[in-house]
């Protein structure tokens, strides 16, 4: 006779990261669906099977809630790594070819702007009615032009850029064109496909930064948008 064995117990720490998982799920879903000033923290617990108590000792504010809710989203994870420690971050910078710099650059840059693209409403409304909030966006902002100064560093050590252009110059340019906004009006609102949109922001980028216009093949052949390319 088969002897079952019993089901495997969760630990205490596993047990509070599992509720933590369904209470940003459950905030996530409210906070699209219905916005950021009709969610409540009481409706986030009631969808997370939680007692509204345990959220607020979580997370304490809403504002604090939807600030956690937009990181694990754009990262696709729980615990998120800072972008600039992830792989494909690193493999960028080390890229020896401008081009690729500027592919990588594109290809997972616009993952982040898919993943939290639903969220953008709310996140607009709460920094409007929330400090914790505003502030929260304005360390993003930040955080993105440094990011993607580093961009332009790693082009600039490669020799790559346009001789008119000085780095503080082609930062405003990068931070310009891969942000939020553009990608919203281009995919959200005028129905582009995401591989068109990354196509076109791909040579767009070549074209306003670098010295050597002409497409590379080989820089982008095994990214999502390189068909579009052609």
């Amino acid at each position: 006779m088969t002897q079952v064995k019993p089901p495997i117990k969760q630990t205490r720490a596993e047990r509070a990261k599992e509720t933590r998982g369904r209470m940003v799920a459950s905030a996530r879903e409210m906070f699209v669906s219905q916005g950021y000033a009709a969610t409540t923290m009481e409706q986030i617990a009631a969808t997370a099977g939680v007692a509204v108590q345990t959220v607020y000792y979580t997370f304490r504010t809403k504002g604090q809630l939807l600030c956690e809710v937009v990181e694990v989203t754009a990262a696709g994870e729980e615990d998120p790594a800072p972008v600039i420690q992830r792989p494909w971050a690193q493999a960028m910078l080390s890229a020896t070819s401008a081009q690729r710099v500027l592919a990588l650059g594109v290809e997972h840059g616009t993952a982040i702007f898919e993943h939290v693209a639903p969220l953008w409403p709310a996140v607009r409304a709460a920094t409007e009615a929330d400090s914790y909030v505003e502030q929260y966006w304005r360390n993003v902002t930040a955080g993105r032009r440094a990011g993607q100064a580093r961009i332009i560093d790693r082009l600039a050590e490669l020799g790559a850029l346009r001789p008119d252009l000085d780095r503080q110059r082609a930062t405003d340019v990068v931070v310009l064109l891969i942000g939020h906004q553009v990608f919203s009006e281009l995919v959200q609102d005028s129905g582009w496909s995401v591989p068109e949109y990354k196509a076109w922001l791909f040579r767009t980028l070549v074209q306003q930064l670098l010295k050597r216009t002409r497409l590379e093949v080989q820089a982008v052949d095994d990214l999502s948008f390189a068909a579009h390319l052609s």
